[in-house]
């Protein structure tokens, strides 16, 4: 037999009709109150009866009947209460079917005990009353066929010859029942079916809102919650901290590892490191933190200041320090990393989010400059540090470039030729408000304030206004920040100034550090390659430092290395600094490329140097930085570097 479920109802989708468990759904909503209410009325009849036949009892089998009236009643409150939470669609068929049973089995026990012909009109009514009450197709035609059955057997047995009459009235009972039914569940159904519809349509809305909301909170790539909910996040802290005085704790996390090993082992795994990272970020938290992904390699983390102390922050920094030096696990490959972590407790009220944020950003610069890959609690001296920044910041912003700004030039000197072969400039600052200001603080600060660009502009032309009275066989080393290096724009309009000059491409080198490369390497090595094509020579500064120096050797036109001043300060102490000097210069000789040795300041460094095969040097012992007009006698300066004993070399060297 068809189901009345399969019904078509033109507002339900197709494909959802056929689901039983939407079907099922719709029978529960549509017939559990149907069926509660039949109960309940059945108990109230089962009641009355009861009553009646208490207290006006009749003469024809009293006990029996009120026995079987009382039982119909318990067994009807015992339907109600299993009517409370049914489960499924059977649950509801037993109870409707036993509630029916107890009406069918009371009546004709009457019947059976004291037969009465006007009574066989409930026989009758019972059809459309089961109709009505059942749930199922399967229900309504037992429970009908049963009362008609019951009607023509009743017939029989007490007078045989009206069966045929009331034949018919039963085919008409059988023919009411099926039409109320039909007209019932049709009714019913088709409005509980356009409910859920309305229901259904409207979860969608809500989950597509959500989603829609998940995607504008929430980092798509690790799962974390953006950038936007991070601010509102912390501007809820704020505004809490402001109305309650409940401190709270802000860190800024950035990977030291993350551009090398996304230029090696390619974006997937750099996006599956960044996956780890959120991962771990959320385990080192714990479940009262708020991590959140800012952007790239640039995580934050909120957590309950509780305590306050700095021990209790810095605690939570070693753990993510921690977690983040752990291995990766990028499939194919494995790779250490490590992530720089800065720290602050917010417990002044004063403060905006901006003001938290500027000083956990100090707080994490510092870390990165000078204890990358550990955690730094922004305190009283990175304040000071902090307003001096801002200082230097604002007086960049005004300063005069062409007066303010000057270039000073130290000699780079030829072992071998025994003379200066050109110089490296240097920017020097002497701010109208600030006094001089050094190189460490205002190159990092120009960079900070975007102001990097025009300020190498200007050095650029200094120090080609200086070169113009130069020797054609003195040489210019000029050094580009990473900001220079990441602008196609910037890099053209460094080439064009120098071809505006008039000076030979090839006179000219540019310096660029590996950190630099770091940043960007794909755009390095199309600025490296832009700089190379017009027939300047560059120079890797550093070298020796960074991450991988190596694979910027066999990926980039590099023409010469300087090796940092550091390995040759301790170069007749330290017989590591020896080492690595002499096989970083061993290593330019392999791959012909020429060195530059800086830092060199007392002649037994020299002559050290000398004798592993160093033909080029710079430092205070050839000549400090000096400005232009000092050029000229330092070029005809005569420099005598007499060979020393080699027992302490060939003591260091062992």
């Amino acid at each position: 037999m068809r189901s009345v479920f399969q019904s078509r109802n033109p507002m339900m989708d197709p494909a959802q009709e056929s689901q039983p468990g939407q079907r099922q759904d719709e029978v529960m909503i549509a017939y559990l109150p149907i069926v509660r209410g039949a109960a309940i009325a059945v108990l109230g009849y089962f009641l009355f009866d009861l009553i009646s036949r208490f207290f006006f009892p009749g003469d024809a089998h009293h006990g029996e009947m009120l026995a079987a009236v009382a039982i119909g009643a318990l067994a009807t409150i015992g339907i109600i209460f299993a009517l409370r939470h049914p489960r499924q669609v059977l649950h509801l068929e037993i109870c409707a079917s036993a509630l029916c049973l107890t009406l069918f089995f009371n009546s004709n026990l009457q019947q059976t005990l004291y037969f009465e012909v006007e009574n066989l009109n409930y026989a009758i009514l019972m059809m459309p009353i089961f109709a009505a009450i059942l749930p199922t197709r399967r229900t309504i035609a037992a429970g009908i066929i049963l009362n008609f059955v019951s009607l023509i057997w009743q017939l029989q047995v007490n007078i045989p010859d009206q069966v045929f009459d009331y034949f018919w009235v039963g085919v008409s009972g059988v023919a009411a029942g099926v039409a109320i039914s039909e007209i019932i569940r049709t009714a019913v159904l088709n409005s509980v079916k356009a409910r859920l519809a309305a229901v259904r349509d409207r979860e969608k809305a809500e989950a597509l809102a959500r989603e829609t909301r998940h995607l504008a909170e929430c980092d798509a790539l690790t799962g974390l919650p953006n950038r936007r909910s991070f601010f509102l996040a912390l501007n809820t802290h704020v505004e809490h901290l402001k109305q309650t005085g409940d401190a709270f704790f802000l860190g800024l996390v950035d990977m030291d590892s993350f551009k090398p090993v996304n230029d090696t082992y390619g974006h997937a795994a750099g996006d599956e490191m960044l996956r780890i990272v959120a991962r771990r970020l959320e385990e080192a938290g714990g479940s009262t933190a708020f991590p959140a992904r800012l952007g790239g390699d640039e995580f934050a983390i909120l957590a309950p200041a509780n305590p306050k102390t700095a021990q209790a922050i810095l605690s939570l920094g070693h753990r993510i320090e921690s977690r983040l030096s752990e291995p990766y696990d990028l499939g194919e490959y494995t790779c250490k990393g490590s992530g720089s972590v800065g720290l602050l407790i917010c417990d002044d009220p004063d403060l905006s989010a901006h003001d938290l944020m500027e000083r956990a950003d100090h707080a994490l610069y510092f870390a990165k400059r000078a204890l990358q890959g550990r955690a730094v609690l922004f305190n009283a001296a990175l304040e000071r540090e902090m307003t001096t920044s801002s200082q230097v910041d604002k007086a960049l912003r005004k300063a005069d470039y062409d007066a303010e700004f000057k270039v000073v030039f130290q000699p780079q000197f030829d072992l071998t030729k025994s003379r200066i072969t050109g110089f490296e400039a240097l920017a020097r600052w002497d701010s109208s408000d600030l006094g001089p200001v050094t190189p460490d603080v205002f190159i990092p600060a120009a960079e900070r304030a975007g102001l990097i660009r025009p300020l190498t502009r200007t050095l650029l032309c200094k120090a080609l206004d200086a070169m113009a009275d130069w020797p054609d066989t003195i040489n210019l080393s000029f050094n580009l920040s990473t900001h220079d290096l990441m602008s196609p724009n910037a890099i053209e309009g460094i080439l064009a100034t120098v071809r505006d000059s008039g000076i030979p491409a090839g006179r000219i080198e540019f310096e660029i550090t590996e950190t630099a490369m770091m940043s960007d390497f794909n755009q390095a090595r199309r600025a490296i390659d832009q700089i190379s094509r017009a027939g300047h020579s560059v120079a890797l500064d550093d070298f020796g430092i960074g991450y991988s120096s190596l694979q910027y050797l066999q990926q980039l036109p590099v023409s010469k290395l300087k090796i940092d001043h550091s390995f040759v300060s301790s170069i007749l102490e330290d017989s590591s600094s020896y080492k690595i000097v002499r096989t970083l210069l061993s290593l330019s000789q392999t791959l012909d490329l020429g060195c530059v040795i800086e830092g060199v300041e007392t002649e037994a460094q020299l002559h050290i140097l000398r004798t592993m095969g160093a033909r080029h040097i710079q430092g205070y012992l050839i000549g400090q930085p000096m400005p232009a007009d000092r050029i000229p006698p330092a070029l005809d300066t005569t420099f005598d570097f007499s060979p020393r004993p080699m027992s302490r070399l060939k003591k260091l060297a062992q």
